[in-house]
């Protein structure tokens, strides 16, 4: 492709903010747009991984259908996110454009200012339009809107429906758009590294480390010392999510594990320990590949926000081995499991040095 190329596979976190649609044809424009862009997602599944089409060939038959190459490239990104699935349906409207290192930093969303978004809707007949709307940022994430807006780094961008619990999308879309922006990790935790850090006792000269361990209904937490000695554990039950629509379930699981995290920091854990999912085991319950990838980034983007390391361990065997962990010492398996992950991480930064 011609042009500027799309972001790259660096880490990166997510800034989220409302969406106001201010005028009745521009609200009308961005829904068709979003609801194309949702169809040619599943168009893109389908000829990807049923009928095992090549993606240039995918990107071609998008290109035509959605009028922009970009719109293409980004929902070929999209639906492989969903590639374990057998087939995709999705319930609301959606659209994303993958960022790019020309043209301020996104070739189909412009950030003009901190309440100044422009969306560029492609004409069927050729050539766009750009259309206005007002992003509503929270104040801590405001700084970092404002480096975008300089055009200096590269960021995808989307919108997305945020539903309360029983509404239709139909009837609340317009007053529940949300802007969610890809932001380089880097640039983040510039601007949002916690205050959480100067809580902890600097005469604290133990080298703690926290084992986490991640599940269906709950995620769990073991923190230990240097010599192996269990020093406390928690856990953060979230049983409600299972069966929660897809934002409520990422919202629970993602301030569980933010609220874990910051536990640990504040009393003296320098390193966090987490399974290796690059190639995710099977979880009771069956979280998901998806779940998994976004508690796998929450914790990169965590580790770097608070300053502790993260050390990835060998999955294998850590559910069988906490059976007999947890009757041993009286825990709960998925206590045990994280015990057990705590440890592995801990022979495996001593062995680094």
């Amino acid at each position: 492709m011609a042009g500027g190329s799309k972001e790259g596979v660096s880490e990166r976190a997510t800034i989220v903010g409302r969406l106001v649609v201010q005028d009745d044809l521009t609200a009308s424009k961005l829904m068709l747009l979003m609801r194309r862009f949702r169809d040619a997602v599943e168009m893109a599944h389908n000829l990807l991984f049923k009928r095992m089409l090549s993606e240039v060939e995918v990107k071609r038959r998008l290109t035509k259908y959605l009028s922009n190459a970009w719109y293409a490239s980004s929902a070929i990104k999209v639906a492989k996110l969903y590639r374990e699935q057998r087939s995709v349906k999705l319930r609301k409207p959606l659209l994303y454009s993958v960022g790019s290192t020309d043209e301020g930093g996104n070739r189909n969303f412009r950030l003009v200012s901190t309440d100044k978004a422009l969306i560029k809707i492609p004409r069927e007949v050729g050539g766009h339009e750009w259309v206005e709307l007002k992003p509503l940022f929270g104040k801590k994430q405001l700084p970092i809107v404002e480096e975008l807006v300089k055009g200096c780094h590269t960021y995808g961008a989307g919108v997305s429906i945020r539903l309360r619990k029983g509404e239709n999308w139909r009837s609340a879309w317009r007053k529940r758009l949300i802007l969610y922006v890809n932001v380089p990790i880097e640039l983040y935790v510039k601007y949002r590294r916690s205050n959480v850090l100067n809580n902890v006792e600097s005469v604290n000269k133990a080298h703690l480390m926290a084992g986490l361990d991640f599940n269906v209904d709950r995620a769990c937490m073991v923190i230990i010392d240097s010599a192996g000695k269990l020093r406390d554990f928690k856990s953060r039950f979230f049983s409600n999510a299972v069966n929660a629509p897809g934002e409520a379930s990422k919202t629970w699981r993602g301030e569980a594990i933010a609220e874990l995290v910051k536990y640990a920091v504040a009393h003296g854990v320098k390193c966090l320990a987490v399974e290796d999912l690059a190639r995710p085991r099977s979880v009771e319950g069956k979280v998901g590949r998806w779940a998994l990838m976004r508690y796998v980034q929450q914790l990169h983007v965590l580790a770097r926000r608070f300053g502790v390391g993260l050390v990835e361990v060998e999955p294998a065997y850590t559910s069988v081995d906490a059976v007999g962990v947890a009757r041993a010492l009286g825990l709960d398996e998925h206590v045990a499991s994280a015990y057990l992950i705590a440890l592995r991480g801990l022979h495996k930064a001593s062995a680094s040095k």
